[in-house]
């Protein structure tokens, strides 16, 4: 079966997300082209995949008339390539693609639910957002979910039935490439390389977070229990990676202490992360809302123990008491609890970080995922074929 795909997100930096299936769907067979705003990473990205990347400059805030005119710009982009499928993800392409893609005819519509925006906003904004949802949901003709809890968070609130919605394997935007996690003698050559970058000896214990720096992504959290916990654990160093964002933007005392501290480290967003989760004896995420919650995962395949958020999408990220813990976001104590039971015991960690990889390599490799993509896209097709072809 040949069919053509469009692969659709808002920003380009979020085609990373899916890094490695739209070459593979390729190889099946499909036609694949991606569509995202411009951006720097949109020509990496057509490189390294081999996939022809078009554009539409999308907001990722409300911004009706740019909205309206990335909606028509959209069904100009559908139009020209009579794609087959169109699957769209992320909150704002969600819904100007999808609907671009209802008015274009487009046989299969996939909106690829990633995460709900909504959760953590509140008044009339929630209103717009939850309007939003169910705009998208209503245009596309089937839906996927990352993750168990992100399915029934789209059920409970009424967005989408459950019989509209599949989640491929046990989840995730698109499982991870687990050849990558090692550490070879390369991977180590680098690990050393930053750690004596930072100054580091090997002797420090390293808390970790990755992620853009946010408030939804509980970075003031964060900070908080660091500063707490080093005057207690002198050796406690904590590794931030990420980017600063102004939408949802830190509290000034956070992005100052990020600045100043002197066993703070923080670096900008990273193509690679592999080396940094290597220099990190735990990782901590207490992230607001997740759509399923790759770092988690991916700090659990470097064999450190996870400390996150028991919130929508990061819940499904690990075993609690087995591969680490699941605290509320915004009980510090909670948190704080948590993180002492683990820098207190070495043992604890290594078994917990043990865990957690396998785990993960067991249930969320890139491969299964991609081959259930393209099961999903095949049975899409052909059920979309039949009811077409009843409606005729």
């Amino acid at each position: 079966m040949t069919a053509k795909v469009l692969h659709a997100m808002t920003i380009a930096q979020s085609l990373q997300l899916v890094k490695g299936q739209l070459k593979t769907l390729e190889t099946r067979g499909y036609e694949v082209t991606a569509l995202s705003s411009q951006g720097s990473y949109a020509e990496i990205f057509e490189q390294e995949e081999g996939v022809k990347v078009l554009h539409v400059n999308m907001e990722r805030e409300i911004a009706l008339k740019k909205d309206l005119e990335s909606l028509f710009a959209c069904m100009r982009v559908i139009r020209a390539e009579k794609p087959d499928i169109v699957n769209a993800g992320t909150p704002k392409a969600g819904l100007i693609v999808s609907l671009a893609a209802y008015f274009c005819r487009v046989p299969v519509r996939i909106y690829n639910v990633l995460g709900l925006r909504l959760e953590t906003t509140g008044g009339i904004k929630r209103h717009i957002l939850l309007m939003a949802e169910k705009i998208a949901a209503a245009s596309s003709t089937h839906m996927l979910a990352v993750s168990p809890s992100l399915k029934r968070q789209i059920v409970e609130l009424g967005i989408a039935p459950a019989d509209k919605i599949k989640i491929l394997g046990h989840g995730s935007v698109n499982g991870f490439d687990l050849q990558c996690f090692g550490l070879d003698d390369e991977m180590k050559r680098r690990v050393e390389e930053k750690r004596q970058a930072y100054g580091w000896t090997g002797e420090e214990l390293v808390l970790g977070s990755m992620g853009r720096i946010t408030k939804d992504k509980g970075i003031d959290e964060t900070v908080r229990a660091f500063t707490e916990l080093h005057a207690q654990y002198p050796n406690l160093r904590l590794l931030i990676v990420g980017d600063y964002e102004s939408a949802d933007a830190v509290s000034e005392w956070t992005r100052e202490t990020i600045t100043t501290h002197p066993h703070i480290v923080h670096e900008d967003y990273q193509l690679d992360p592999v080396p940094f989760y290597h220099l990190m004896d735990l990782f901590l995420f207490l992230t607001k809302r997740e759509g399923f919650g790759n770092v988690s995962a991916e700090a659990a395949l470097t064999g450190i123990p996870v400390i996150a958020a028991d919130v929508t999408g990061a819940r499904d990220t690990l075993v609690e008491g087995e591969t680490g813990y699941l605290v509320d976001p915004d009980n510090h104590e909670d948190v704080m609890a948590k993180l002492e039971t683990l820098i207190s015991d070495a043992q604890l960690r290594e078994a917990l970080g043990a865990a957690g990889a396998e785990w993960v390599r067991q249930n969320f490799s890139n491969e299964a995922l991609w081959q259930e993509m393209d099961q999903y896209y095949r049975s899409c097709l052909l059920e979309r074929a039949s009811v077409l072809g009843e409606v005729q």
